[in-house]
């Protein structure tokens, strides 16, 4: 099935359901592809044979990251709204999620992988959220990374390798370079597919329901930040302007 800028593909056997961002160069993710791919989600989980929801992003980038655009103070709320709408979707899918990420999966993007339960990212990937850079925060980051991690990457901004990122434990198996697909394909046919699917349902509810509320807390709390503490201020706003204006930021530290 297809809509619009979302790809919804279902194994023969209804286990395995695929969604693909397509929306080139980089599958940006803003407002437009949140709202089509939150209805595809919840198609996939309703969907009582699905055994494991694999998300993608088609050609060379899993996603360059959330629309800049969007950031600005006009669209900001509801563009919160609608990549957090993408991301409890996700921490609250009904049996398993893998992310298959490749070349840049940055900000927004490294969020919504960040959502699902398992990543597989092939050898040259790029992680990262460098929304410091800009000025701003990354929310859904923020209440899904934790300790050393959560420091390194959100207080940096700098791009982790695949490898780092294992390091890390924020990826769960370093595929070889042109070897993804096949990655994904043998991983998600060995762990999941053999699986009964009402048992993958009751196993995934009992190992996120320890931790969902928790992140949703945070995520509704760094949320609340952005918008009542950053936003307002000159310098959360600045890097944004500055990256579409294409000038160096000046900073105001106010």
């Amino acid at each position: 099935m297809s809509e619009g800028s979302v790809r919804h593909d279902v194994s023969a056997d209804g286990a395995v359901h695929t969604l693909t961002m397509d929306k080139p160069p980089g599958n940006v993710i803003d407002m437009a592809l949140c709202n089509e791919l939150r209805p595809a989600i919840a198609a996939a989980a309703a969907a009582e044979d699905g055994k494991v929801l694999v998300v993608r992003g088609a050609g060379k980038h899993f996603s360059f990251g959330a629309s800049v655009e969007e950031h600005l103070p006009e669209s900001a709320p509801a563009m919160l709204e609608a990549v957090g709408g993408v991301i409890r979707d996700l921490i609250g899918f009904p049996y398993p999620t893998v992310a298959g990420v490749q070349g840049a999966c940055l900000g927004g993007g490294l969020e919504l992988a960040l959502a699902c339960g398992i990543i597989i990212a092939e050898e040259s990937a790029k992680l990262g959220n460098p929304e410091i850079q800009l000025g701003v925060i990354a929310p859904a980051a923020t209440a899904m990374l934790s300790g050393r991690a959560a420091e390194d990457i959100l207080l940096t901004g700098r791009n982790l390798t695949a490898q780092e990122g294992y390091n890390f434990g924020i990826v769960n198996a370093v595929a070889p370079q042109g070897e993804l697909d096949e990655t994904i394909t043998t991983f998600v046919d060995t762990n999941f597919v053999p699986r009964s699917a009402l048992s993958l349902r009751i196993a995934t509810r009992a190992v996120r329901d320890r931790q969902r509320p928790e992140t949703e807390r945070r995520l509704a709390e760094a949320e609340r930040i952005y918008l009542e503490e950053l936003l307002p201020t000159h310098d959360g706003v600045e890097g944004i302007k500055a990256f579409i204006e294409k000038r160096p930021p000046e900073w105001q530290n106010a």
